[in-house]
């Protein structure tokens, strides 16, 4: 069960969030247009939703193979060295999640006491999604490299990222 819900976490978290934005800017319209009288935070709401739906996302691309690669040298490599080059690209995913999370947790840290104009929530919260969706790579990017280093084939069909 909990492995079941790892695996398909971001699936389940990107759900939840087009969800929660799809409610929001149809609040939004209807508030607008129906009662006469706009809503003020829906706006910031739906943006906050999106960035953390877009670094979400990326993880959920990441998992699948489905960010932008260029294969046509690495399908020409022998196997020995598609491997290691596969695991290479993967040590590189390795550091740049690194550098996500640890940048978005600087952003994040600094924005602490930031309010937002309109919800007046901390603005902490949009910029904490890169941290948090640079957390999100950085467990698929040592799932894929482990499973290159065993090799394996990654279960995004063995894309190159």
């Amino acid at each position: 069960m909990i492995r079941r819900l790892f695996a398909n976490l971001e699936e389940l978290l990107s759900v939840v969030l087009v969800t929660a934005l799809c409610g929001i800017v149809t609040l939004q319209v209807f508030c607008r247009l129906v009662l006469r009288m706009p809503l003020s935070w829906t706006e910031e709401a739906s943006i906050i939703v999106f960035v953390w739906m877009t670094m979400i996302g990326s993880s959920l691309a990441l998992k699948r193979g489905e960010h932008f690669a260029v294969e046509l040298l690495h399908r020409r490599l022998p196997p020995p060295l598609r491997r290691a080059t596969g695991v290479l690209v993967g040590l590189i995913l390795v550091a740049f999640s690194l550098l996500l999370v640890y940048e978005g947790v600087l952003m994040g840290w600094r924005n602490v006491h930031v309010i937002t104009p309109a919800m007046e929530i901390s603005r902490s919260i949009p910029y904490s999604a890169v941290a948090g969706g640079g957390l999100f790579m950085l467990v698929r990017s040592i799932e894929i490299t482990l499973r290159r280093i065993r090799g394996e084939q990654p279960n995004n069909g063995g894309a190159a990222a």
